[in-house]
């Protein structure tokens, strides 16, 4: 006779979330409208961005964003857009009809490099400011890094990822 293998007994979801933080809701609600926001808290806050009157981004190219920044700022994601828009352009760049320079900031004139829409002079200016762009991309990479194991040395047990 085959015996049917044991089943893991785990809470559900919802179990879990209260009764690990002892009966502290972990992702708590918004209590405005008395309660009956649907959208959760503002993390800190009792309150969600709506209700605490923060502005919506303002987007990106024309298109509006549904996202409320607490300083009417762009989100996050916006953020990333441009700046990968702003890749995509200097990356995007044709030599002239006449087979001169673009340009990196302006009108050049000069000849354009062998398959290269830009002179040597301006191929160099694009390649240091692309350094500089990723210098500081990496900068702030490791300062935020470094902030979140500064915060995880001051909890108990570190974060599972």
């Amino acid at each position: 006779m085959h015996r049917r293998p044991p089943r893991c007994r785990t809470p559900s979801w919802n179990a879990s979330r209260t009764s690990s933080g002892a009966g502290i809701d972990l992702t708590p609600g918004c209590e405005a409208d008395d309660g009956l926001c649907p959208t959760l808290a503002v993390v800190g806050d009792t309150r969600c961005a709506l209700h605490l009157g923060w502005p919506l981004c303002p987007g990106l190219d024309g298109y509006t964003c549904t996202i409320r920044t607490r300083t009417g700022n762009q989100c996050a994601t916006c953020q990333d857009q441009a700046r990968y828009a702003r890749i995509v352009a200097t990356l995007l760049v044709t030599a002239a009809d006449d087979g001169s320079c673009p340009g990196h900031d302006g009108p050049c004139g000069r000849a354009a490099l062998p398959e290269d829409p830009y002179c040597a002079r301006c191929r160099i200016t694009a390649q240091r400011d692309r350094d500089r762009v990723l210098r500081e991309w990496e900068a702030v990479r490791d300062a935020a890094v470094e902030a979140a194991r500064a915060q995880e040395a001051l909890e108990a047990a570190p974060a599972l990822f």
